[in-house]
């Protein structure tokens, strides 16, 4: 068959569809582009009961009340035009894969709640896939929307560099790292900002070379240096790396003339940048010492005053040479490059040419830059330095290395659907090699691992690749409708590489403009993506059992999102009347249980109801308040069973009641999920310790079994202490994990009562004080270091003298312990 015979031809749709609801599906997500993206991008922090992430969650909330809406409008459009012949009707279905096992895993997950609200953020990021397909299928939607995404995406840059200039004041916009900041923007966290800085940075070349317009191409070119300087004070080299290799991706899609325009710009745009880098990290770094950013206080600079006069005059400068250059001489330059390769061009192979010369070009580059001090100079010297570490055996390397190591032991007790989103977040303690504190997986696909198992990773990968691959073969077959679906695949392909080692996708908005984009880059060929197989039915009524089935989960996912966003609402208000109304307790009681009776799993509702019961009982003795304590940690308990600040919660209750037995047991527990928390450890030794203690007199038995506890975790400490040696010199070791002086005074009595004089002496001199008058503990220690001084002929007047000054008691326990000995 000839190739324009192929099926693969068929027409579907008209192309100057414009429906009322067309439009309007298009504005409202050329309105949630704008809005949302200043809602720190939508971060799902994922909360683990301590408030820190709970900031995060209602704008997660408002996003998706926004969406479903938005999806039950799409459904409603679909009715009309979906069609099952239509590749977009086979993609549109396979996309919700990726909630639906989402769905399944959050039936068993470890932390429910964390994996409710994941599974809320997968149907509304599939949505904007499915919306991508449809709103993005005639040309001036498709000019639309990527002008939306990319001047929302200015707006960004604009936004952070008016807080490095002290303009503006956004918590965590920069973070101090050294003796320098790092620019994180909207983000609060530079790595990912340095990755949405990519997909700008390459997408806004390929508008640059492909407007129509002279105005829109100086917009577009002005940006590049704001965006490169923006980048370079993320400090990320791993971004730096992923462009050359995303640069080489994009080239061969593009034409030999606009090949060489491409890297020209960026050549220009980065030396450009480079040219100015070091006076504006200078300025930079005085703004933000005199207004103490680390200080948080969102302090701000007149815009005239000289240090801000400088970096923006340098910016803007730099920016309008790099603008005015490209503006006036790139039709020229262009039908030059074009005349000059009009031959080359012939050969087939002629558009790898380009990447090949960039390449060879690229490596002697970063050869010179990695090498020369002499180059390296020109550089800011924080900068600089950073350059000159990126190697494989850096830590960030390490680290990063560990944690898939560890995701991948993870997975292997939730192989198939995963533990449920957000399983990292409180299962990676159970499972880390040292002590480091990450609540994100740093990978999209390990996080994806391990919330949705092999089955989830192995569906997603498929789904790109099918993606990808009918992009790639229709781009191919059709020039005659290439254009700007290419700025989506360069959008979507920058943001999912950088995400491959980092967390990007945790950031809702950018998960949101990559699925839109893989919708949108495909939505152009909808004509000739189609099943001829499918020809014959693809008009007959049961087809529109989807687009009803689509609106139909659009309002049961708009109900439960509203729903769980009034019990946020419940729980701000509550909070609202206990700090700043500062109400009774009866007056808090209602919100927070409205809270707690819509969203149960909610460890920060219970949590604090939890932390106010305590404050009640310890303010008024009444019992009731410690059996609602009882009763909400066995409430929640099902839906946290990995939760720490529940674990503590139980253990103090446990222990304030007096039953050792699951104090111990809780313990115990503990030790086991959090297994370099040196917390636990000493608690644990401290209280079989005493367990052993107590049981002494009448049950010395029992105290050797318990005492011989304690030995065995303070030599699980030890074994952990010496594993940490074996780390890579490079690799950092995260917490802090030794020996507690605790651990010490507990272990130190132990080897005393076992006649181990010489291996109690040993321990408890090290926490000899100076200070004995207000401090039972170091007393403690001092007895019984005494005592052992004793036992084996030997003795210290003077810090036996300090001992009896401190407490008179002490010297009539110390006589017991004598005649013991």
């Amino acid at each position: 068959m000839k190739k324009k015979d192929r099926p693969i031809l068929q027409t579907t749709i008209d192309d100057n569809n414009t429906s009322l609801l067309q439009w309007t599906l298009l504005i409202a997500v050329v309105f949630f582009i704008f809005i949302f993206q200043f809602r720190v991008a939508l971060f799902n922090a994922f909360t683990v009961g301590n408030g820190d992430a709970f900031g995060f969650e209602a704008p997660l909330l408002e996003a998706m009340i926004y969406t479903f809406a938005l999806l039950l409008i799409a459904g409603i459009r679909l009715i009309r035009t979906w069609k099952i012949n239509d590749f977009r009707a086979i993609l549109s279905m396979a996309v919700l894969f990726l909630p639906v096992m989402y769905l399944m895993s959050y039936i068993g997950a470890v932390t429910v709640h964390n994996a409710k609200l994941m599974m809320l953020t997968q149907f509304m990021v599939v949505a904007f896939f499915i919306l991508g397909l449809y709103i993005a299928e005639n040309k001036l939607h498709r000019t639309i929307l990527a002008k939306a995404i990319q001047l929302s995406g200015y707006g960004v840059v604009i936004y952070g560099l008016m807080n490095l200039f002290g303009q503006a004041y956004f918590p965590n916009a920069l973070w101090k790292a050294d003796e320098s900041f790092r620019l994180t923007s909207i983000f609060q966290y530079s790595n990912s900002y340095a990755g949405f800085l990519t997909a700008l940075f390459l997408g806004g070349l390929f508008l640059v070379i492909h407007c129509k317009q002279w105005y829109w191409r100086s917009l577009h070119a002005f940006m590049l240096v704001p965006i490169w300087i923006s980048m370079m004070l993320t400090y990320s080299r791993a971004a730096l790396l992923f462009v050359p290799l995303l640069v080489l991706i994009i080239l061969p899609f593009l034409r030999i003339g606009k090949q060489f325009t491409y890297l020209i710009y960026m050549f220009l745009a980065i030396v450009s940048s480079f040219a100015i880098l070091s006076n504006i990290t200078i300025a930079a770094d005085k703004i933000a010492t005199a207004l103490n950013f680390e200080s948080e206080a969102g302090n701000t600079f007149s815009i005239w005053n000289k240090q801000p006069m400088i970096g923006w005059g340098l910016l803007i400068g730099a920016a309008l040479v790099v603008a005015a250059i490209i503006t006036i001489f790139h039709s020229r330059l262009l039908n030059w490059i074009d005349s000059k390769t009009e031959k080359f061009t012939a050969n087939k192979w002629s558009f790898v040419a380009v990447p090949l010369i960039f390449v060879i070009i690229g490596s002697l580059a970063a050869t010179l830059l990695l090498a020369s001090s002499g180059v390296r100079s020109l550089l800011p010297a924080s900068i600089a330095d950073r350059i000159a570490n990126i190697n494989f055996e850096q830590h960030s390397v390490l680290e990063r290395g560990t944690f898939y190591k560890d995701a991948l032991k993870l997975s292997g007790d939730y192989p198939l659907i995963g533990a449920g989103g957000g399983a990292w977040t409180v299962l990676y303690e159970e499972y880390q090699n040292n002590p480091y504190t990450s609540r994100q997986a740093h990978s999209y696909f390990f996080q994806t691992l391990i919330e949705i198992g092999w089955i989830g990773l192995i569906l997603l990968i498929a789904f790109l690749v099918l993606v990808y691959t009918l992009f790639i073969r229709a781009y191919i077959r059709n020039p005659e409708l290439r254009g700007s679906q290419l700025f989506f695949f360069i959008l979507s392909i920058s943001i999912l590489a950088h995400s491959a080692i980092d967390f990007d996708m945790s950031y809702s908005y950018l998960a949101i403009i990559v699925f839109l984009s893989l919708g949108a880059m495909l939505a152009p060929f909808h004509q000739k993506l189609v099943l001829p197989s499918m020809e014959s039915i693809k008009d007959r009524k049961w087809r529109i059992a989807y687009p009803i089935s689509l609106s139909l989960i659009a309002l049961i996912l708009f109900t439960w999102v509203y729903r769980e966003y009034s019990g946020n609402l419940a729980y701000r208000h509550a909070m609202d009347l206990a700090v700043v109304q500062q109400k009774s307790l009866d007056e808090l009681l209602p919100s927070i249980d409205d809270a707690i009776n819509i969203s149960p799993s909610h460890p920060d509702y219970t949590l604090r109801k939890i932390n106010w019961m305590k404050q009640a009982f310890q303010q008024t003795g009444d019992v009731k308040f410690r059996q609602e304590i009882k009763k909400l940690i066995d409430q929640l308990k099902p839906f946290e069973p990995y939760n720490r600040y529940l674990l503590l919660e139980e253990y103090q209750f446990y222990k304030d009641e007096g039953q050792q037995d699951r104090v111990l047991q809780v313990l115990n527990d503990g030790i086991k999920k959090f297994q370099w928390d040196i917390n636990f450890y000493e608690a644990a030794i401290m209280e079989y310790y005493l367990a052993g203690e107590k049981d002494k007199q009448n049950n010395p038995e029992l105290t050797d079994t318990k005492w011989k506890q304690s030995l065995e975790l303070y030599q699980e400490v030890l074994n952990r202490i010496e594993l940490l040696k074996t780390l890579p010199e490079t690799q950092l070791q995260g917490r802090e994990f030794n020996v507690t002086f605790l651990m010490r005074q507990a272990i130190g009595i132990i080897h005393y009562n076992h006649k181990d004089y010489e291996a109690a002496k040993a321990l408890l001199v090290q926490d000899i004080a100076e200070n004995l008058q207000d401090n039972v503990y170091a007393r403690t220690t001092v007895r019984y270091y005494l005592a052992s001084l004793e036992a084996t002929g030997q003795n210290d007047e003077n810090l036996y003298n300090k001992l009896i000054e401190a407490d008179e008691n002490e010297r009539a326990s110390l006589e017991e312990l004598y005649k013991n000995n």
